[in-house]
C-alpha cells in the first residue's frame, strides 16, 4: 500500500500534522512564550503546502515556471511569518495593553448599554 502513495498523499499528511501542531499550541498551550511562535510557523506552513500544492497541481510543470511559482508564493509566506514573530517577541507596545482575563463586574448587558429600556 505504501508504494501507491504520491508526494501528494505525503504534502497532505504533512499539512495536517502542521496543523495538529498548531492545534495544540493554539487551544492547549494558549499562546504563551514560544509557543506563539511555533503556532506562527506550523499554521503558516500548513497553509504554504496546501497553497503550494494547489499552483503546482494547476501549473504546467514546466521546470521553470515551477521554480517561479515556488518563489512567488513563499516569498509572501516568510515576509509575513518574520515580521508577525518580530512583532510578537518585541514585547508589548507602550499603545497597546494586553488583555485582562479577569471576569468583567457586569456580565448583564443592559448595565452598559445606556439604550435599552428598562
Amino acid at each position: 500500500m505504501a508504494d501507491h502513495l504520491g508526494s501528494s498523499y505525503a504534502a497532505c499528511l504533512i499539512s495536517v500534522l502542521m496543523l495538529a501542531l498548531a492545534s495544540v499550541t493554539r487551544f492547549g498551550a494558549h499562546l504563551q512564550g514560544a509557543w506563539h511562535v511555533i503556532y506562527v510557523v506550523s499554521a503558516g506552513a500548513a497553509l504554504y503546502l496546501n497553497l503550494l500544492f494547489g499552483v503546482v497541481g494547476a501549473s504546467s510543470q514546466t521546470e521553470l515556471s515551477l521554480l517561479v511559482a515556488q518563489f512567488a508564493v513563499v516569498l509572501p509566506f516568510v515576509g509575513v511569518t518574520v515580521a508577525i514573530i518580530k512583532r510578537s517577541t518585541s514585547g508589548p507596545s507602550p499603545t497597546r495593553t494586553p488583555l485582562s482575563r479577569t471576569p468583567s463586574k457586569s456580565h448583564d448587558f443592559r448595565e452598559r448599554s445606556p439604550r435599552w429600556p428598562r
